[in-house]
């Protein structure tokens, strides 16, 4: 029996080329692919035809699609890293369920992104996931083509319609995938520059190198006085020395010339004493002659009064008593006279006994002081004793500190140095922590200039994603404005003062969602975000005019306008 087949179409027939596409219920960008890929209602139609053949082999084309990816030794660690085999496989049937379904609306578009954003999460990459797809591809349109041999254009258009559809599954997976790997990026470079704007100490460290320097100077100043007053101090100490040397000496003769002082008073106290005895000795004799004066005084007064008695006895003898009447006379005359010497000479020796006394307590008195004068001889030879002995030791003391002046004189000198050395390692210190700074810039610059690429390749990007690439973007502003200080970035006024075409500035005044901004945190934004430019564009200003003071407290209020901004917007991610 002759079997006749019908001839099968040309390949550039099976090709359709409308521009359009019949899908409804997905957005303007999807069916923009979907009429590139040439999909209509029709592939659909084709696809569930398809499915007929290819629901009783899910699990068994499942299951061989993850023995050849598990037999890839990376694949595999991947997916105990991740997950676990029989998950996977289970996915990957709901995944074949939808597809065979063919029903191409928004919630299919939703679940394709969520497919490219957990294969993005796990760390599959593009060309891991492609090769596994067009795996899955291969074994599905290889049932297809066995079981509908037969009919040749139905079975070609099947499995045209089968790799339409996959293909527009894993451009859109793909292109999810980079977004997401994209966004990874984006983000991690933002981060990345986040904590990079936090390394904002090398000012600080510069200014506490001056502080340093100028320290260190004030200190080889002070070291050069201190050396000076050391040198002055030895040289006082070796003059001091010296004049102590002739002080000891000289209180040494002093004592010498006291001692012999001493000796000789000691000598004339011992004379004094002998005149003292002798004069003692006189005294006694005046009492002595005192006496006998007296005897003779009354011997006197008893001679005249017998001379008296005989002149009245003579005078009664009358002419016979004459001769003994003249006797008595005489003798009273020699009585009276000798009496007239008597008292004469008891006066003489009473003077001689009021001067003998007056000079007995002269010498008493010259007595005591000359031996308070030994004794307060004695008390200088002590005294002079203990002088020559202290002076002796301020002698040593002296020399000790002359000495010790040189040992401080080279250990100042040292410090001195050391100091000099210090000055040398801050400059450089310093120096170093500039040239840091300017690296640490220089890479957050690469960074920055890695993360513009990014945005070049127009990402999708949510509103969340906005707010977090904005906060990095106003972290760098303040990290720019930073470095200006530092002379290594140049900032023009203006561009520091435009906050409506900077990015934050751009979505603030861009969205249209009424929920958005009636959100108060969103409506607290404005006024801290104005402020940021515009301390930002006062410390330019300040800055090129030489203000350093000014710039730096512009700068200060720059950061604290940035922290209330990086603070609303962390509240506004929070909430979308």
């Amino acid at each position: 029996m002759k079997i006749l087949f019908k001839k099968p179409k040309t390949w550039n027939e099976y090709i359709e080329r409308t521009g359009d596409t019949d899908v409804k219920d997905v957005g303007e960008r999807v069916k923009q692919r979907l009429a590139y890929l040439g999909i209509s209602e029709q592939t659909l139609v084709d696809v569930k035809q398809a499915s007929e053949f290819l629901l009783p082999y899910k699990k068994e084309a499942v299951s061989e699609l993850y023995s050849q990816i598990t037999s890839d030794k990376h694949l595999h660690q991947m997916i105990i890293e991740n997950s676990t085999l029989d998950r996977l496989q289970g996915t990957m049937e709901q995944y074949v369920q939808r597809l065979l379904d063919a029903n191409v609306d928004r919630d299919y578009i939703r679940n394709r992104i969520m497919i490219g954003q957990v294969h993005s999460r796990i760390n599959l990459t593009a060309e891991h996931f492609i090769s596994a797809h067009h795996l899955l591809m291969h074994l599905l349109t290889t049932i297809i083509m066995e079981k509908m041999y037969k009919n040749p254009d139905q079975m070609m258009q099947c499995v045209l319609s089968m790799q339409k559809l996959m293909a527009f599954d894993q451009q859109l997976i793909v292109e999810v995938y980079m977004e997401e790997t994209f966004k990874s990026f984006l983000f991690g470079i933002s981060k990345t520059l986040d904590y990079t704007t936090q390394l904002d100490t090398s000012k600080q460290l510069i200014s506490e190198m001056n502080s340093m320097n100028e320290e260190s100077h004030s200190v080889s100043s002070a070291t050069e006085e201190m050396n000076a007053s050391i040198f002055e101090v030895a040289n006082y100490a070796v003059r001091v020395a010296e004049e102590t040397d002739a002080a000891v000496q000289s209180a040494e003769d002093s004592r010498k010339i006291v001692n012999s002082t001493l000796g000789k008073i000691e000598e004339v106290g011992e004379v004094y004493r002998q005149v003292v005895t002798h004069v003692e000795e006189l005294n006694q004799e005046i009492d002595q002659t005192q006496h006998i004066v007296e005897v003779i005084q009354d011997i006197t007064d008893q001679t005249n009064l017998l001379a008296l008695n005989a002149s009245i006895e003579a005078a009664r003898a009358g002419e016979h008593g004459r001769g003994f009447s003249v006797v008595a006379n005489e003798v009273r005359k020699l009585a009276e006279h000798t009496k007239d010497q008597t008292m004469q000479i008891i006066s003489n020796m009473s003077s001689l006994q009021n001067v003998s006394g007056i000079v007995t307590n002269q010498m008493e008195n010259t007595e005591k002081l000359i031996a308070k004068s030994v004794s307060d001889a004695q008390i200088a030879d002590e005294a002079l004793n203990k002088i020559v002995s202290a002076m002796q030791n301020i002698n040593q003391s002296t020399s000790q500190i002359a000495a010790m002046s040189e040992e401080q004189t080279s250990a100042v000198e040292e410090i001195a140095q050391r100091n000099s050395k210090i000055f040398e390692q801050t400059n450089s210190s310093q120096k170093l922590a500039l040239d840091t700074a300017e690296i640490i810039f220089d890479l957050s610059k690469q960074m920055e200039g890695h993360r513009n690429q990014v945005f070049s390749t127009n990402v999708k990007l949510s509103e969340k994603d906005i707010i977090r690439i904005t906060k990095t973007d106003h972290l760098l502003w303040k990290w720019k404005v930073y470095n200006m200080l530092l002379g290594l970035e140049t900032i023009g006024i203006k561009q520091a003062g435009s906050y409506e075409n900077c990015r934050l500035g751009n979505w603030y005044y861009s969205v249209k969602s009424e929920k958005l901004r009636s959100n108060a945190i969103f409506q607290q934004l404005e006024g801290p975000h104005k402020s940021v430019h515009e301390y930002a564009a006062r410390a330019v200003r300040e800055y090129q005019a030489g203000n350093m003071v000014e710039a730096e407290q512009s700068f200060q209020r720059l950061s604290e306008a940035s922290e209330e901004v990086i603070s609303l917007l962390t509240q506004l991610e929070a909430v979308l």
